[in-house]
């Protein structure tokens, strides 16, 4: 199913895990296979709601296509009514997506070196990302840094994975970049995490000259 229009297709939620505190990931089962690249984002509407922009949510996809389903990972301490209704939404109940799109993507070939950097959720992106490799055994040499001030997501699963990884709170970023760009001068990397984050982290790596033109961005509000 190729999502490149305002057409929604239902997708039914078949469980919800419990991450950390008030951090759930969401499976969902869509109807029709979606196609999509690894780390790219999907227009979510909110269950039992219209159409309207206040509705709609862009969340990025945790998953690769050959694991079948959807996830997301959210944070649900907000009391949005998007998360609201997102909470809860029951196994077996339906919601819709549509459009796929993102740049938060590999590419062909793929780089022969990757340092990903993840703030807090931003790591959910990157997950599908570092599956994606794993699956494909493609030949990329990968580097994690996820900061996070409380938990960081996903660490049991991906900590089992090939790969340099560090978690460290955001103070211990400076070090690693130091280290890292040093060791990796040829690296491309990718950013994800709040819009905050995310420009403190382009703003080091241009001060330890690191090219933009290396660098791949997604941020959130």
């Amino acid at each position: 199913m190729t999502m490149n229009s305002r057409n929604f297709f239902p997708v039914t939620l078949m469980r919800k895990e419990r991450e950390y505190d008030q951090v759930f990931s969401f499976f969902f089962q869509p109807e029709e296979p979606v196609e999509f690249i690894p780390g790219q984002y999907v227009h979510f509407l909110a269950p039992a709601s219209g159409p309207g922009r206040e509705n709609v949510r862009h969340l990025s996809m945790a998953s690769i296509p050959a694991e079948g389903e959807l996830r997301f990972s959210l944070d649900l301490r907000s009391t949005s009514d998007f998360k609201r209704k997102l909470a809860a939404l029951r196994p077996g109940e339906r919601a819709h997506i549509f459009r796929v799109k993102g740049d938060f993507v590999l590419g062909s070939p793929p780089p022969a070196q990757v340092v990903f950097i993840a703030g807090g959720l931003g790591i959910t992106p990157i997950r599908g990302l570092i599956r994606q490799i794993v699956h494909e055994s493609l030949p990329v040499d990968w580097r994690l840094l996820h900061a996070a001030r409380e938990a960081w997501l996903y660490e049991a699963e991906l900590s089992d994975l090939r790969g340099t990884q560090l978690r460290v709170r955001r103070e211990g970023v400076p070090e690693v970049l130091d280290s890292w760009t040093q060791q990796w001068p040829a690296a491309r990397y990718y950013l994800c995490g709040s819009s905050r984050f995310v420009t403190g982290l382009r703003e080091a790596l241009a001060s330890r000259r690191v090219n933009a033109n290396v660098v791949t961005v997604e941020d959130f509000e």
